[in-house]
């Protein structure tokens, strides 16, 4: 549905700024955006009725991985049907630009399953595909360092020359002055895992001169956490850096729960130093990535592709799964859970526990691998409850869902985070008592204000006609592992640019 005006009647306008809700209605034109807010209107063009509801400015999910899914399901309804309008992607390293010979046949067979040509080079030529292709939800890519550091020396290479280390510059120059806001690290992942200290320090620096910012999936979000954390910092430091975010800030595993105060210092030091420091956070207690990120040794410095190719040697698949034994105890497949995967030996399994499908989960791990490196995604438990009520209390906590953008009928199988982050983040903290008006900042506001976004987050003249209508007492996510794709309730319509994508 979409006019040339659109009048919201009849509710509470939750700013986006933390101040309370206020009565009044809102007058909004997709050519022009937000016109005016208050009211009553005498000139209003099609009248909404808001139901005595809170009506917000469109949610912004701060952390996702929609950069090709949502040219596969242009509905984007995993994110639309939660209150999200923007979405920022390209985290944790991994984004779908610049793209060269020496990265894309990789990527192309990372993203198989979604059927999209990765037929762009850059930044602006990726975000005309987007706009061609009518997607509901507007995703703003981050510049990927992993993508990035491929697209210079591909997967394998350990050490960059010089040359290349410019030439990496070069194209993230290119790609924030196309309008990206950052670049994400994903130093847990091949090859930016390879990438020296200095490296990252002289991207920091372009991102210095641009005033942008960095976000980072931490090279340990366990065992080494406040290593990893001390270290970004420091790097920042040396960068004259003034914006990190933390990607999906947690305490892995629970020896290192008690981790959090000393995390929380550092960030405390560093915000004290003039740096601003956010986090983002979904707000459940297991984690998914690639499945491949468990691997042992040489392995685990291998790229998804290289793996299944190695693994397609029987020799190779014994001797890995017998590194597996060494390495896992028992006790530890009973954390890890199947996601998804294309591969024949994972048939019906999905959302199960390791030790349910197997005897011998080590040798399942190592057939799933060899069928389907790059799709087999697994769920990992080991968070601290209580350390996700502290974290999402800080004030510079945002909903971050690391999940994709998916239609509700897809065949895609995911965490219920996909479906469920933003609901399931206001109504924790509606529960401890945060004002409604600090909780829905956090959710447009803050993001907004951390990327740069100075068209959207608040409810204001002049903005983005983003917005969300929703009930509070009955914002509720649904999604389980056993049915992620289920829609949360208590959202009652998205209007994204002045056109309503969303009712239930």
């Amino acid at each position: 549905m979409s006019c040339s005006r659109i009048r919201v009647r009849n509710a509470w306008l939750v700013c986006g700024d933390g101040s309370a809700p206020r009565r009044g209605e809102l007058l909004v034109s997709a050519e022009e955006g937000i016109l005016a807010a208050g009211g009553p209107f005498i000139d209003g063009g099609e009248v909404i009725d808001g139901r005595g509801c809170l009506l917000a400015p469109g949610f912004i999910d701060a952390h996702g991985h929609s950069d090709i899914s949502a040219l596969a399901f242009p509905d984007c309804f995993s994110k639309v049907s939660q209150g999200v309008t923007t979405e920022i992607a390209g985290n944790c390293g991994l984004a779908a630009f610049p793209l060269t010979g020496e990265n894309r046949e990789h990527l192309e067979a990372l993203y198989a399953e979604y059927g999209v040509p990765l037929d762009w080079n850059d930044c602006p030529s990726y975000r005309e595909t987007l706009r061609k292709r009518g997607c509901a939800l507007d995703v703003i890519a981050l510049c990927g360092h992993n993508t990035l550091r491929a697209a210079v020396a591909g997967y394998e290479k350990e050490v960059l020359s010089p040359p290349e280390l410019e030439e990496m510059k070069r194209l993230l120059d290119l790609a924030l002055d196309a309008g990206s806001p950052g670049l994400s690290t994903g130093l847990l992942y091949v090859p930016g895992k390879f990438a020296s200290e200095e490296e990252i320090v002289e991207l920091m620096k372009v991102l210095t001169r641009h005033d942008a910012i960095y976000t980072t999936h931490l090279a340990s979000e366990g065992t080494g956490l406040l290593e990893a954390l001390d270290r970004t910092f420091s790097m920042a430091r040396r960068a004259g850096l003034k914006k990190v975010q933390i990607s999906h800030f947690k305490t892995a595993g629970p020896a290192n729960w008690g981790k959090l105060d000393g995390a929380l210092e550092l960030i405390r030091q560093a915000a004290a130093e003039g740096i601003r420091v956010t986090v983002d956070r979904y707000p459940y207690t297991e984690s998914m990535t690639q499945l491949s990120v468990i691997l042992p040794g040489k392995w685990g410095d291998m790229d998804d592709v290289a793996i299944m190719k190695k693994l397609g040697s029987s020799e190779a698949r014994i001797g890995l799964a017998a590194a597996l034994r060494q390495e896992r105890s028992a006790d530890y497949w009973e954390t890890v859970r199947l996601v998804s995967t294309g591969a024949a030996a994972g048939r019906g399994g999905r959302g199960k526990r390791l030790s349910e499908l197997s005897e011998d989960p080590a040798s399942f791990v190592v057939e799933l691998l060899a069928g389907d490196a790059a799709g087999t995604c697994a769920a990992f438990s080991g968070m601290s409850p209580g350390n996700l009520d502290r974290i999402m209390a800080l004030d510079f906590c945002m909903p971050g869902s690391d999940g994709n953008a998916l239609s509700r009928d897809c065949r895609v199988k995911t965490h219920p985070r996909a479906f469920g982050t933003v609901p399931r983040f206001l109504r924790r903290l509606l529960e401890k008592n945060v004002s409604p008006g600090e909780a829905v900042r956090r959710a447009c506001g803050l993001p907004a204000e951390t990327f740069g976004l100075a068209d959207r987050g608040l409810l204001a003249p002049g903005r983005r006609a983003d917005l969300v209508l929703f009930d509070p007492d009955e914002l509720e996510d649904t999604a389980d592992f056993s049915f992620p794709e289920s829609p949360a309730r208590g959202i009652l319509f998205t209007m994204v640019s002045g056109k309503i994508v969303y009712r239930p």
